[in-house]
């Protein structure tokens, strides 16, 4: 009942944002226009070139337009070559269900090469099985649905790269807005907290509202590297992006590390000076972070007026007894935030007069955008522990199962139930069980309306015109919301094969076939290579552990947190958190046992961003430490004791004890000395945690 009711609550909730309507009118005319033609011309395959026209917008990734046609006409041309295959070879059962078993595993296991790949492999999945659903008799007829499929995607590249083009860099420029606008509002908000003194909940609480940024971090990291893929030389505008993008790093880590020195600060009332002049120095940042994301989105915007933020301690107003009561650590942290928008400020400034790149490290960005050698992502999924190879089989295994099962057994349209299938099937059972249900909600809701409209509206082409209201709405809202997607995409799908024939038995096929598709899917992901979150858990905590040992590491041998070795350590254990804090949400909607028993896994997840967070604040005040070999001596130490906590976690077995750790020779700093100081009881809460996970 838990799980159902969490699934429900998930259903209903809107994500942030606002409608993408241009995204659903390009939908809708992608549909609509090459069927009416194919209507118009008597084409007897019309259907076909809406849903290619749909497939290949949706496929759509944004940035420079070779990489846009690339990705949309290989959805075009693989689409019209395995939809014309699939329809000779669909009619004999177990022939079908052969090529079911093994087309839809090669199109669910691209996934492993990425994101960009995984959305191809997805589209032609659907082609696939919904041409091999209908048999062509004949060559001729089967190169007339190649021909259908191979009209709509040309449509649809012709619309969004020609007629309809984008700004290559504007999906970039928008991520990278939505970063700065992300990080001008963390640093507003730290501000308030340090001028009121708040505690230490308050300070947690707003780290995690604001840790989402990572995340906004890898998606512009993500669009800027598709948008760069394609084009034969890097141009300003890119390298700006990019030093953009570099900048943000820095000022994310600084941010973090002055919000950790005002949490402590927050409790000395003889700093309330001190947090004043921080707070007002953070509202300043705020303003040039927000104005650095209006130039970002908006280039071409007119003169900006900048925020001066003081350069030395005299000019914060910390003079005679004041400039004595405060702590290095925090001039330190005021010189880096002030480097730091200043850079940043230049960036933006050059972006927006058009002049070259001034200041950042345009290659130091471009080295953490390399891709992996194809061959070795393939090697590395080719174990029976991985996630994306078990889906896959167990992807491939279900089609086959659904066509043999709704045959034998005459339930519903055998390819429509595949098709439900392979779509309410998720990697993980929870993901799985929340899609079925948004699937089922959809299908009998959408499927009404279906039935609905075909028996309301006599005319095709003011059919015509329903469908394409339905496409712009629901893709619209599918940045909102899926289900709300579902509901209103599934009437699209029912109509353009009905064809307005107002045949009601359609939609009650539909109904049965995905109460079916979802039975089977379900069955699947709990039955087939099952790789529940409780056996996953353990790896994934264990690699956040090594990460935070090895960023520790390489604090201790830079000169300063900003290097590019340190920025790409850092950004590996936040990639790992990600990852593990995912597991554990997957982890708690499968998990039925008593809610304490998750206490540690938390406390785990917790205490290794909170000693990520004082190393990043040792890695920006490494001027007030005083030595660098003490420095190396600690982290070597504290790394070492977290890769014996990661191998233990893994095996399962009680952690060795935790070294002594000098830390209190370390900084003669009241800031700085009280954060390090919080290390070896980090590692203590740790090491605990991972104790009482090797006993359950």
């Amino acid at each position: 009942m838990h799980r159902l009711l969490r699934h429900i609550r998930r259903f209903f909730r809107l994500q942030p944002g606002r409608p993408a309507w241009v995204a659903g009118i390009r939908a809708a005319l992608a549909v609509t226009v090459p069927f009416s033609i194919a209507t118009v011309l008597g084409f007897r395959e019309a259907g076909w070139t809406g849903l290619t026209g749909l497939l290949v917008t949706l496929a759509n990734p944004g940035g420079a337009y070779q990489g846009r046609a690339r990705v949309m006409g290989a959805v075009a041309i693989l689409g019209a070559l395995v939809g014309a295959l699939a329809a000779l070879a669909g009619g004999n059962l177990w022939l079908d269900a052969t090529l079911l078993l093994v087309g839809v595993f090669a199109m669910t296991f691209a996934r492993v090469f990425g994101d960009t790949v995984g959305s191809v492999g997805d589209k032609l999945a659907v082609i696939f099985v919904a041409s091999l659903g209908v048999h062509a008799v004949g060559v001729d007829a089967a190169a007339t649905r190649g021909a259908a499929l191979l009209f709509g995607g040309a449509w649809a590249m012709l619309q969004s790269l020609l007629l309809w083009p984008l700004h290559p860099y504007l999906p970039s420029r928008k991520a990278i807005s939505r970063v700065y606008t992300e990080l001008g509002d963390s640093a507003h908000e730290m501000a308030s907290l340090t001028r009121v003194a708040a505690p230490l909940e308050a300070w947690e609480a707003a780290i995690a509202r604001h840790s989402p940024i990572r995340v906004q971090f890898e998606q512009a990291r993500q669009t800027l590297a598709a948008t760069r893929v394609g084009r034969g030389d890097e141009t300003e505008r890119g390298e700006h992006l990019l030093v953009l993008l570099e900048q943000s790093e820095q000022v994310l880590a600084v941010l973090f590390a002055l919000s950790q020195a005002m949490e402590i600060a927050s409790g000395e009332p003889r700093l309330r000076h001190v947090r004043e002049e921080v707070a007002q120095a953070c509202e300043r940042y705020a303003a040039i972070s927000h104005r650095v994301a209006a130039i970002a989105r908006e280039p071409e915007t007119a003169g900006v007026y900048w925020p001066r933020i003081p350069t030395n301690a005299e000019e914060f107003g910390l003079e005679g007894k004041w400039l004595r009561q405060t702590p290095v650590s925090v001039l330190e942290l005021l010189a880096r935030l002030r480097e730091c928008a200043s850079a940043t400020q230049r960036a933006a400034t050059d972006m927006r007069r058009g002049d070259p790149v001034s200041v950042g490290n345009p290659e130091a960005a471009l080295a953490l955008m390399q891709h992996r050698p194809l061959l070795q992502t393939l090697k590395e999924n080719l174990n029976p522990h991985s996630v994306a190879l078990r889906h896959a089989l167990r992807a491939g295994t279900v089609a086959a199962v659904a066509l043999i099962v709704t045959r034998v057994l005459k339930l519903g349209e055998p390819f429509w139930v595949v098709l439900a299938a392979i779509g309410i099937l998720q990697p993980y059972s929870a993901n799985t069980e929340e899609r079925a249900l948004q699937r089922v909600t959809g299908t009998l809701l959408g499927g009404t309306l279906a039935a609905v409209i075909a028996t309301v509206v006599g005319s095709q082409y003011v059919l015509i015109l329903v469908i394409g209201l339905l496409t712009a709405t629901s893709v619209s809202l599918l940045p909102l919301n899926f289900g709300a997607f579902q509901i209103l995409l599934t009437p699209d799908f029912l109509l353009l094969a009905t064809l307005s024939t107002g045949d009601w038995s359609v939609a009650e096929n539909r109904a049965l076939g995905v109460l079916v598709a979802c039975a089977l899917a379900l069955t699947g992901v709990w039955l087939l290579w099952p790789y529940p979150e409780r056996r996953r858990f353990p790896d994934a905590a264990a690699s956040v552990l090594r990460a935070d040992g090895h960023y520790f590491r390489q604090v201790a041998a830079s000169r300063s947190g900003s290097e590019p070795q340190v920025n790409a350590a850092r950004r590996d254990f936040g990639l790992a958190l990600l990852d593990a804090e995912a597991s554990f949400e997957r982890l708690m909607a499968e998990y039925r046992g008593p809610a304490h028993r998750l206490e540690p896994a938390m406390a785990l997840l917790t205490y290794s961003r909170r000693l990520a967070a004082s190393v990043t604040a040792l890695g920006e005040q490494k001027a007030v430490a005083q030595s660098s070999d003490m420095l190396e001596v600690v982290a070597s130490r504290a790394s070492g004791a977290l890769d014996s906590l990661a191998d233990s976690l893994k095996q399962g077995q009680t952690p060795p004890p935790i070294p002594s750790l000098p830390v209190r020779d370390l900084v003669d700093d009241p800031v700085s000395g009280k954060l390090i100081e919080r290390v070896p009881r980090q590692l203590e809460i740790l090491h605990g945690a991972v104790q009482k996970l090797s006993l359950t």
